[in-house]
């Protein structure tokens, strides 16, 4: 079996990506209309929960769980952006050219469709805002958010401010596993892991302590030492991967750095199996039609989905007042629901038209790197 992961594309994972971006979506659903929930059931180890109320809402958060999907992101941002380094270092050789190309590009794929996303939020604003409740939007709300300087409106915006200050990380890790092998990559780990308690070794960059560790075994799920190991990835390898991702953090304390680690490496797993297996029941659900195109389209998905979230939930506030008070769980996963229905649409629209033409603009800024790309 062919697992040299640095040099494939894994339609498995675009499915992956798809699951957890509707994750969060869900997540955020199920939370907005009993907010409580967050201290007495999500963060709460499972051995606390003491009805089946609690008990429902507890395996449905983990189930639908955002802290998890991003976790999961910023993995497979590890892996394939190392990746994407690997073959560009193998093709040009010069790891300067290879960065400059590297750091353009990333600003060019994130940027267009945050900006197209809060450019939607503003629209939105102006359209409905007074009308029900709506977060509001003005320039400085815009910029900041846009930019990414300062997330603002747009909660969930902060794993992309943490995507940017991980790109020279992740890079600097690719070039010392090439230069001083496997074994230095591993010590990188340790540091990422130390900076959860020690925030000072990445410089207090918001948010970056806790889950550099997460692009750093990314990282390590790619390399070619990886994909020398002897190991037959079965179907029920993936399945266990998936089960103890998604269950096993809610079994401590949320405040544990053991919880945060464990999953971590268990977010590794779920990757490393999901690129390896090539057959059974996940492996055909994740590169099923449906689930690859919202992989397509998840970037954007996670994006705009949430200021249609904060529509959606502004217009059944205004009409079902009372009802979205009295069952809080059904209003939630209705929201949620009928979100990601007016999202899908938009997303495939903003994927094709602005995250391509992201993609293509990289391309042409990094025109200068062509000729190097030739000669090696």
């Amino acid at each position: 079996m062919n697992r040299d992961f640095s040099n494939r594309h894994v339609a498995a994972l675009d499915g992956l990506r798809g699951c957890a971006a509707l994750a969060v979506t869900f997540f955020h659903g199920i939370l907005h209309y009993n907010v409580g929930l967050v201290g007495s059931v999500l963060y709460a180890p499972v051995i606390t929960i003491s009805n089946w109320s609690d008990a429902l809402n507890k395996a449905l958060l983990a189930v639908f769980n955002g802290d998890s999907a991003v976790l999961l992101f910023f993995v497979l941002s590890g892996y394939v952006l190392s990746g994407s380094i690997e073959r560009n270092l193998n093709k040009v050789g010069n790891a300067w050219v290879v960065s400059a190309d590297f750091f353009i590009k990333r600003c060019t794929r994130i940027y267009p469709a945050m900006i197209g996303c809060m450019l939607l939020y503003w629209v939105i604003f102006l359209m409905v805002g007074g009308k029900i409740e709506y977060p509001a939007v003005n320039f400085e709300v815009f910029w900041k958010s846009a930019s990414l300087y300062e997330p603002t409106i747009h909660g969930p915006s902060w794993s992309l401010q943490v995507e940017m200050f991980a790109a020279p990380f992740v890079l600097l890790f690719v070039l010392l596993r090439r230069k001083f092998g496997f074994f230095a990559l591993i010590l990188a780990a340790c540091y990422a892991t130390f900076a959860i308690d020690y925030p000072v070794l990445v410089g207090y960059l918001n948010n970056l302590w806790p889950y550099l560790l997460a692009f750093a075994i990314g990282v390590g799920v790619a390399s070619p030492q990886i994909s020398e190991i002897k190991f037959e990835v079965k179907p029920w390898h993936l399945a266990v991967a998936i089960f103890a991702f998604v269950f096993a953090r809610h079994c401590v304390p949320r405040a544990g750095v053991s919880g945060l680690v464990a999953q971590s490496i268990l977010g590794g797993m779920v990757v490393y199996t999901a690129a390896s297996v090539r057959r059974g029941l996940i492996h055909r659900f994740l590169v099923s039609a449906p689930v690859l195109f919202m992989g397509r389209i998840s970037y954007s998905f996670y994006l705009i989905n949430v200021p249609i979230l904060y529509l959606v939930w502004g217009g059944m506030s205004k009409v079902y007042p009372l009802q979205v008070v009295a069952y809080p769980l059904v209003a939630g996963l209705g929201s949620a629901f009928i979100s990601t229905a007016i999202t899908i649409p938009i997303s495939a629209f903003s994927e094709k038209y602005i995250e391509r033409l992201g993609i293509s603009l990289g391309k042409l800024l990094t025109f200068w790197s062509i000729p190097a790309r030739q000669s090696a």
